[in-house]
C-alpha cells in the first residue's frame, strides 16, 4: 500500500480533466511506486522493445473526469459569487456554447473571483485525485479520509459565498 506522498496529486488532477487524447493515449499510474506516465504509441513501442507493459505492470489507466462534473462545478462556483455583475456574467458564459472557454474569457474580467476559481478549482480536483487513489485502492483510506477532510475545510476558508462544494 501507497501514501499521498507518494502520489503527485498535482499531475493527476491534470490527467484526470485531460480530454485531448484519442482511445489509445492516455495517462495511468504505476501501483507499485504512484508514479503517473502518459502512454502513448511511442511509449508502447519502447515498452515492447524493452519487455513489458502497462497491464504486466499492473498499470492503472486514468480515465479523465465526465465534462458535465467539469460544468457542474462552474456552476457551483457561480452560485457561491457575491458578487451579482460577475455571477451574471458568468452564468451566461456557461449557457453558450463552448462554456469552458466562454466562463475563462469572462472569468478574466474579474481577477478576485478568477483568483477565489483557481483556489476552488484546485482543491476539488486535489480531492477527485485522492478518491479516485483511494477508490483504486491504492492508500488506506483512513490516510484518504484524513487528507480530504483537510482539503474540505480548507475550501471553507475561500469560499466566496454562501454555497458548499460537494
Amino acid at each position: 500500500m501507497l501514501h499521498l506522498k507518494d502520489f503527485d496529486l498535482e499531475d493527476l488532477a491534470m490527467a484526470l480533466e485531460n480530454h485531448f487524447m484519442d482511445y489509445d493515449t492516455f495517462f495511468w499510474v504505476d501501483p507499485a511506486t504512484g508514479k503517473i506516465e502518459m502512454w502513448s504509441e511511442g511509449v508502447a513501442d519502447e515498452a515492447e522493445a524493452e519487455g513489458w507493459d502497462v497491464d504486466e505492470r499492473g498499470g492503472i489507466r486514468i480515465d479523465p473526469i465526465e465534462s458535465y462534473e467539469g460544468y457542474r462545478d462552474m456552476a457551483v462556483f457561480i452560485s457561491m459569487v457575491s458578487d451579482q455583475h460577475c455571477r451574471d456574467r458568468l452564468t451566461r458564459a456557461i449557457d453558450r456554447s463552448k462554456p469552458f472557454r466562454h466562463f475563462r474569457d469572462a472569468l478574466s474580467q474579474f481577477p478576485a473571483e478568477q483568483s477565489e476559481w483557481y483556489a476552488f478549482h484546485d482543491n476539488l480536483m486535489k480531492r477527485r485525485a485522492i478518491e479516485w487513489i483511494q477508490e483504486n485502492g491504492m492508500i488506506e483510506p483512513a490516510e484518504a479520509e484524513t487528507a480530504l477532510n483537510l482539503l474540505r475545510a480548507e475550501a471553507l476558508e475561500y469560499q466566496p459565498g454562501e454555497g458548499q462544494p460537494d
